[in-house]
């Protein structure tokens, strides 16, 4: 009888163990494990002891730019809030200023795994006195989007780059911290600088990506770009239109980069108008200047079902010498200027650019342990062959 109660009392221990761990495992850094590659990740700062957002989230962007190679992950968090930002700890270690891009700043942190919440500590400098924040950071690893294979350090900072745009325009305006030591409420408002100019209409052409020659995909594109005002610069869309009688289905095309920089899907809508499937897609420029100082390169996937073609192809856009005020007068452009440079497919090819706001980043970070890539060359023979297809099949609809 005492062996079965001591048996009983060693299980019961057993089963309350187990339950402990669970509970505190429970309450654990839930960790992730994603490939080699670049990624766009959901950032958001909460408070130190509860899952309510922290003050401090306001001065961070809504996503990081994360970069994983081997077993160390590298992230690129965007801040509007430098002037206020004396210093910052994530994990334990001390952020480090990168560089300033469009009025905001590129904190980096290694990371030796992909944990998150992650403590984080705040010093800052306001208008009410110095404070110093404890909150926890969240990177939302299962909504990652893998938006490039590249492991260079350019290749993030580029990234990192597109998204200071995303950082400024989901935060118009900045509120300063209260003091807890104050009666004073103090609060900063956005102030109105300049006028903002208007909409614009670009024309546009889509050509090969090593020759002047228009590209299969041209027929797609509807050549006539919107460029919006942006509190950093200017929006360009672009907008992909096809008929559903070639049965190709609402997402034939699918865009992966502009100007070498992954676009999010967040950047990326698809619609129907009539008989006809669309696809829109923006990147953001400083200047519009960036449109005609060279040929921009672009990568589409697209996927020809009847065919069994799903490939990813290089391809690049020649604007007009100016915009309009309208799409009519964009559209009535007789022919674009050319230009001196006769590709831009490679990372490097001996040809004159002017750099543009997001190939402005410094190709160096704080030891990040990097080794050069190369891009790959796509062959053309898979788009010229989707081409044919889709005229082809156009045609036969058209006769039934």
């Amino acid at each position: 009888m005492r062996k079965l109660r001591q048996s009983l009392h060693i299980i019961g221990l057993i089963v309350v163990g187990v339950i402990a761990v669970l509970a505190f495992g429970g309450q654990q850094a839930q960790a992730a494990t994603l490939d080699d590659g670049i990624y766009v990740v959901p950032t958001k700062i909460i408070k130190a002891n509860s899952t309510a957002t922290s003050t401090a989230n306001q001065f961070f962007g809504e996503y990081a730019a994360v970069r994983i190679k081997d077993d160390q992950t590298t992230v690129l968090l965007t801040s509007n809030g430098a002037q206020y930002i004396k210093s910052m700890t994530v994990a334990g270690q001390q952020a480090k200023l990168v560089k300033t891009v469009n009025d905001q700043a590129i904190y980096q942190v290694n990371l030796t795994k992909q944990t998150s919440p992650l403590p984080a500590t705040y010093s800052l400098s306001t208008p009410v006195g110095k404070m110093k924040e404890s909150a926890r950071l969240v990177l939302t690893w299962a909504k990652a989007e893998k938006d490039n294979t590249s492991t260079t350090t350019a290749d993030l900072l580029k990234q990192a780059t597109a998204l200071t745009a995303t950082a400024t325009s989901s935060s118009s305006a900045v509120s300063v911290p209260k003091s807890s030591t104050t009666t004073k409420t103090a609060t900063s408002t956005a102030k109105s600088t300049t006028a903002t100019p208007t909409t614009q209409y670009w024309k546009y052409q889509v050509l090969k990506a090593d020759t002047m020659s228009p590209s299969d995909a041209n027929q797609y594109y509807t050549h006539t770009a919107k460029v919006t005002p942006s509190q950093n610069g200017y929006r360009v869309t672009l907008t992909v239109s096809y008929a559903k009688s070639l049965k190709l289905g609402p997402k034939a095309v699918v865009p992966k980069t502009m100007d070498r920089v992954a676009v999010p899907a967040s950047h990326v809508t698809y619609s129907q108008s009539g008989q006809n499937y669309t696809m829109t897609y923006w990147f953001d420029i400083r200047h519009t200047s960036e449109l005609t100082a060279k040929l921009i390169p672009g990568k589409i996937h697209v996927t020809v079902p009847t065919m069994n073609i799903s490939e990813t192809f290089p391809i690049r856009f020649r604007f007009a010498e100016s915009g309009s005020a309208d799409q009519a007068t964009a559209a009535a452009v007789a022919a674009l200027p050319t230009t001196k440079n006769k590709q831009t497919t490679g990372q490097s090819n001996g040809s004159t650019m002017t750099p543009t706001a997001h190939q402005a980043a410094k190709t160096t970070l704080p030891a990040t342990g990097e080794t050069t890539g190369s891009w790959a060359i796509l062959g053309l023979v898979g788009l010229s062959i989707s081409g044919s297809l889709l005229a082809w099949e156009a045609k036969r609809h058209a006769q039934d």
